[in-house]
């Protein structure tokens, strides 16, 4: 999901919520130029006092968000959120363009999937009369 620059914050946050994410990448024509999260959207917007309909992405967006390439790999992924201290990462062409994003929850679920299928086969090709 994304939004423009010279959208409200208003009109964005609504949209999170009818979609149900926690975050949209801030783009100029296809371009990954920033990210605004809903945590940005309480402390930049709610706790500041700031009137969401008349507020613009402009104003609170963080700019210049970490991205990943397409072809990189889940290590790379998880290095630049350790890295970089960040829990999304927009995913984008050789050209700029943003394809997708993929969040530390996606991982973690991934993650958690993979180690417990690895533990149901060990689990169930446990032989106490051979040593694997």
């Amino acid at each position: 999901m994304s939004a423009e620059l010279t959208e409200t914050a208003s009109a964005v946050a609504r949209r999170m919520r009818d979609f149900r994410v926690g975050c949209v990448v801030v783009t100029q024509g296809a371009r990954a130029i920033g990210i605004l999260t809903d945590r940005d959207l309480v402390l930049r917007v709610m706790a500041d006092g700031r009137q969401p309909d008349k507020t613009l992405v402009s104003e609170i967006v963080t700019y210049d968000p970490t991205t990943l390439q397409q072809t990189d790999s889940i290590e790379t992924a998880l290095r630049l959120m350790r890295e970089r201290g960040v829990r999304r990462l927009p995913i984008v062409r050789h050209d700029g363009k943003v394809t997708g994003i993929v969040t530390a929850d996606d991982l973690t679920v991934m993650l958690a999937s993979a180690l417990a299928d690895l533990g149901a086969g060990i689990h169930e090709n446990v032989d106490g009369t051979e040593s694997r």
